[in-house]
């Protein structure tokens, strides 16, 4: 009997070492999920990599497509991912449906990031610019900003993007609307605008691939498109440019799900994101840009580099911020408003 008790102790203090080193080995891991693609592979070495050194931990990695999947994941009451990546206007959704966790900003040092980009549930972690880019050897008229654009009378073959956010924004710009009286957004004032070039837009572009090929072929001859496919363009020696003037200033965004396991590594994870360095690093891989502004007194962001950068000192003042806080309010009605205007 004594045999027995002593086996069945040993037993359970086997038990309960393995226990609290599989509880060591959770502690000290945590999965962050992305988009994909180039992005994630350069913030796999600009952000992950480094800050699993610095944490001492392992970060796993996942993606995603988007505010449904952590959704599902919240409603499941057990999510597999402590920090996820999103769309602005998804994290500030987020926040007001009650599927992120608190940022804990004792830790996250937010001092030189964007106040319009620091939330009490997500804060931004990299920026890019929708401008109006165009190709130097068409031989028809091309537009060097939204008014040019938006003009009739500039007759080249222009291309927009298939959604509400961003185009128009860009409309109403180009209308004379002030940044500073940019929101609320006076919706039927930009269809109209919209409407009156509607026969010259030759494409209307969903993926940033596309918008572009349409570039690099000449099917168009001016158009909107992210500042890192059309920079990718031009450093592939196309003669093609683009402007910062009054290009529209999005961002990508990190929350934590509610219920993360891992919610106190989580908040360290993202202040490692949000270090300079990590932002420096990351925009020297892809073409996008610090959210701190501390990184372009790093010396690894060169004057040329920042000059393709729409955060950068340079470029700064020139950027209007969208507001993901109004179209979280608003995208379904005006989503419907744009389908229309497209049918018609």
């Amino acid at each position: 009997m004594k045999t027995l008790r002593k086996s069945m102790l040993q037993g359970a203090i086997v038990a309960a070492l393995a226990m609290a080193a599989s509880s060591a080995v959770l502690a000290d891991s945590l999965t962050f999920s992305g988009w994909g693609g180039a992005l994630q592979d350069a913030e796999r070495k600009a952000y992950l990599e480094p800050a699993a050194k610095v944490l001492g931990i392992t970060i796993k990695e996942d993606n995603m497509d988007g505010l449904a999947a952590v959704r599902a994941q919240v409603m499941s009451g057990k999510p597999k991912w402590d920090v996820v990546e999103l769309g602005s206007t998804e994290c500030a959704q987020a926040q007001q449906e009650g599927l992120a966790e608190p940022l804990d900003y004792s830790v996250i040092d937010a001092t030189h990031v964007d106040k319009s980009v620091v939330a009490s549930h997500w804060i931004a972690s990299h920026a890019y610019a929708t401008v109006v880019a165009w190709a130097e050897d068409s031989g028809a008229p091309v537009a060097k900003n939204w008014q040019q654009f938006f003009d009739p009378q500039v007759k080249g073959a222009r291309a927009l993007y298939r959604q509400p956010w961003l185009t128009m924004e860009a409309a109403l710009l180009g209308d004379g609307v002030a940044p500073k009286d940019l929101y609320p957004l006076d919706v039927e004032r930009a269809i109209k605008v919209l409407t009156r070039i509607k026969p010259q837009v030759a494409n209307w572009w969903s993926a940033g691939a596309d918008s572009a090929q349409l570039l690099r072929s000449r099917e168009v001859d001016f158009l909107a498109i992210w500042n890192g496919r059309v920079a990718e363009v031009k450093a592939s020696g196309d003669k093609v440019d683009y402007s910062f003037d009054g290009a529209l200033l999005s961002h990508d965004c990190l929350i934590v799900p509610k219920g993360s396991p891992n919610k106190a590594l989580a908040m360290k994870l993202i202040a490692e994101i949000i270090k300079p360095e990590s932002q420096a690093a990351l925009a020297t891989l892809i073409p996008y840009s610090p959210v701190n502004a501390k990184a372009y007194e790093l010396p690894v962001i060169t004057a040329e580099l920042a000059a393709r950068l729409p955060t950068s000192p340079q470029n700064i003042d020139k950027v209007v911020t969208v507001s993901p806080e109004w179209w979280v309010a608003n995208q379904e009605a005006v989503r419907q408003r744009f389908a229309l205007f497209l049918a018609n």
